[in-house]
């Protein structure tokens, strides 16, 4: 798996869904038949005309000039550390229809879906919650918005290869929007 750090110009994407086909367009590169999936994660509440993004991928993008989302680096994804039980993660996401996001955001429902998320392969240790806002996008003609929440902590691993192989896809709901990375860092 690879992991790269994108920058997004957002003076030049105003319609978060032009944001998913802006990253892909450094995948066309790759022969047909070899996959073009990725998944990403952007922080919609940070302020500024340039805002980082990370992106895994199973292949490595293009390096190309393009004014909208620029490819500053692409490394190999690190292995979890085999020395530590006790991990750093942060995740931005949607949990999905299960969870009513739209009144007052139940962090006891949200760690429930995390936890469920997380399969048995870690337990949560400590949560913290926000910043947690909506993204508004334009699909077709239609104005959409989505309830988002930030929960970051630390997690206790149980089984360190379940949680490597989960950290490889996306949890939750709205990818195409930058939701549902599960960053996992050593403390």
């Amino acid at each position: 798996m690879q992991q790269s750090k994108f920058l997004l110009n957002r003076q030049k994407i105003f319609n978060p869904l032009e944001i998913h086909a802006a990253i892909a367009s450094h995948f066309r590169h790759l022969p047909e038949g070899k996959s073009r999936s990725f998944f990403y994660r952007l922080e919609w509440y940070k302020i500024g005309v340039v805002v980082p993004m990370l992106v895994y991928s199973e292949h490595a993008p293009e390096m190309k000039l393009m004014p909208e989302c620029q490819l500053l680096e692409t490394t190999r994804l690190e292995d979890l550390p085999t020395d530590r039980d006790e991990i750093d993660f942060a995740i931005f996401a949607v949990p999905g229809p299960e969870l009513d996001l739209e009144g007052e955001i139940d962090e006891i429902a949200l760690t429930g879906w995390l936890q469920k998320q997380l399969k048995g392969a870690a337990s949560l240790s400590q949560t913290s919650f926000g910043p947690n806002n909506c993204i508004y996008y334009q699909q077709d003609t239609e104005e959409l918005h989505v309830q988002t929440v930030t929960i970051k902590g630390s997690l206790k691993v149980k089984d360190r290869s379940r949680l490597e192989k989960l950290r490889r896809q996306p949890l939750g709901a709205c990818v195409e929007l930058g939701c549902g990375l599960l960053h996992l860092a050593a403390s």
